[in-house]
């Protein structure tokens, strides 16, 4: 009964709404991908910018800590040896070697010495060779021992002063000494150093779990172990230790490795640093992993919230844009409905013309009917039965349209008293040749006495009519439309009940909604009950459906009462329950 977008949307229907879902459903997406690109790519960016800067930085933060720790390793180690070299310097310049071999001297002179841990033995050594007095743990060892062919004897009577490499000479394990001849080189004063000693100098410098810090000789002898477990070093690898220990020790990358280096001992050895590049980095990589961690979930929100808001706004413009469709619709349904009232007042007028000459001819054939003598008309009576027929249908006729033109001039927005019976009645006569034809009576059943209601009769006329063509349009062929009215608690209720099928549930919840309907497609706009509900809330009233219990629909127009009920000096016009 409703006449407001099928149950199944016709296939026209479909066909101009889908494109334009297709074309918000592409705008969505559009915007959302915009608003993430414009809103990520410059995190991404930056993200990628700061991440090469600050690697950069760290590794040249890196490469100037390591500078700085072989410079200080330098600075450390120089000054042990050179510390140990003076002391025993010192001591040649004191004494001489009988004074020292007398009395217990040497013993003295050694607990002095190795109480830091620094040395392990010291012994004389005469200008031949020979070992002349020793103090330390392997007497037996050294005991007659001649080091002239020695190279560590040899450089000190040259130069008077001497730091050997690492060797195992006589003793058989790895050791090295440090030597001081008097001026006269009569003499030798021979230290060994503790090895575990000096290789703590280098046991402390940070190079990172996988960096490495070692001395090695000019001939590529590691003078202290590896910590990486190497034996000797390659003459390229020595010759680039060189040249980065000659071009001022500076830290140079190669590979996975970052390599810095220093001349140590004069010259004669090597102080080399590596530290491993991503060792070293490795707090880079964790704040650059929270970093993206970060970055992600900043992305993630803009992502979300960049669909969230598209798809909110393109909602919004999508639901203008229905709104402004349906307002065009109708505006142009109101400029169609104006046109036909105008068409059908003037038809009206255009038969009434025809009508009224009928009529003057019909009465005089009736005048001239009186004029002849009756004996001379065999068929007098028909004439006569047939003239009261034809001035029957011309007022009927006359009736309809007079009803039309009412309807169709009643002046718009003019609020009145009206009787609401009349005014329903008005709107029945107007469907009665039409509900002859497909066998559907109207039962009325008007209460007698009803107040006036004040609103505008053209408009009430017009939801009336939306309602009674809903509910011949959803009985068909063969059932009945009951029109009741009443008084109930300050305002006039008009109930049409149909014998149609009823309302499904998708109708109950759309009915009122524009462009809905349940009728087959080009039957209906869609439209008939958004006006209706909308004259109705203008005027101050209500229309509301339902199901009958009983079988089909009912709808219930009702409007306040303003005047008190009229005293009429006739009968209500149709009787309650009057058939026709």
């Amino acid at each position: 009964m409703a006449d407001n977008a099928s149950s199944v949307q016709p296939s026209g229907a479909r066909e101009t709404v889908a494109p334009r879902e297709a074309f918000y459903t592409r705008q969505k997406y559009l915007f959302a991908l915009v608003f993430t690109i414009v809103s990520v790519l410059p995190l991404l960016v930056l993200n990628y910018n700061a991440s090469r800067v600050y690697r950069q930085s760290w590794m040249e933060r890196t490469g100037r800590e390591l500078t700085l720790l072989v410079a200080d390793r330098r600075e450390i180690v120089d000054s042990f040896l050179t510390t140990q070299e003076d002391q025993l310097a010192g001591f040649v310049s004191v004494f001489d070697p009988g004074s020292l071999r007398q009395g217990g001297r040497l013993a003295t002179l050694f607990a002095a010495l190795s109480r830091g841990g620094a040395i392990t033995d010291i012994g004389i050594i005469a200008a031949n060779g020979d070992h002349l007095a020793y103090q330390g743990p392997f007497a037996n060892e050294l005991a007659g021992r001649n080091y002239r062919l020695a190279q560590w004897f040899g450089e000190t009577m040259r130069s008077g002063r001497y730091v050997s490499d690492v060797f195992t000479g006589y003793r058989k394990v790895p050791h090295l000494v440090v030597a001081v001849a008097d001026p006269a080189r009569q003499w030798i004063l021979r230290a060994t150093i503790d090895l575990h000693f000096f290789h703590g100098l280098l046991a402390s410098a940070n190079v990172g779990p996988d960096g490495d810090a070692f001395i090695v000789n000019r001939r590529g002898e590691m003078q202290t172990p590896s910590r990486l477990g190497r034996t000797g070093v390659s003459a390229g690898e020595l010759a680039r230790y060189s040249a980065l220990a000659e071009g001022g020790g500076e830290a140079l990358r190669q590979g996975d490795m970052i390599h810095c280096a220093a001349y140590l001992n004069n010259g004669q050895w090597l102080l080399v640093l590596e530290t491993n590049v991503e060792s070293s980095l490795a707090p880079y990589e964790e704040a650059r992993r929270l970093d993206t961690a970060l970055i992600v979930i900043a992305a993630a929100a803009i992502i979300l919230v960049a669909v969230l808001l598209t798809d909110s706004m393109v909602e919004r413009l999508a639901r203008a844009e229905g709104e402004r469709n349906l307002l065009t619709n109708r505006v142009a349904e109101i400029e169609k409905m104006a046109l036909i009232g105008r068409l059908a007042a003037s038809v009206a007028h255009e038969i009434n013309n025809p009508l009224q000459l009928i009529s003057d001819q019909a009465g005089l054939v009736g005048e001239l009917l009186d004029d002849e003598a009756p004996a001379q008309l065999r068929n007098l009576a028909d004439y006569r039965q047939a003239l009261a027929k034809i001035r029957t249908q011309i007022g009927r006729a006359a009736t309809i349209t007079r009803r039309l033109l009412g309807f169709s001039h009643a002046p718009e927005g003019r609020v009145v008293d009206t009787d609401i019976n009349q005014a329903v009645e008005e709107t029945v006569a107007l469907f009665e040749h039409e509900a002859r034809r497909h066998r559907i009576t109207f039962v009325r059943q008007f209460g007698d006495g009803l107040p006036l209601v004040r609103c505008d009769a053209a408009q009430l006329q017009q939801v009336v009519l939306n309602v009674l063509h809903n509910a011949m349009d959803a009985i068909g062929d063969d059932g009945a439309i009951t029109i009741a009215s009443r008084l109930e608690g300050g305002r006039v209720i008009v109930d049409f009940a149909d014998t149609g099928p009823g309302l499904t549930i998708e109708a109950l919840e759309h009915l009122y909604d524009p462009f809905f309907t349940t009728k087959p497609k080009g039957k209906g706009t869609g439209l008939g009950l958004y006006v209706s509900q909308d004259i109705m809330t203008r005027l101050g009233g209500e229309l509301v459906a339902a199901n009958h219990i009983g079988g089909g629909a009912v709808f219930s127009l009702s409007l306040p009462v303003t005047a008190p009920a009229a005293a009429r000096g006739k009968e209500t016009a149709c009787k309650q329950g009057e058939t026709t």
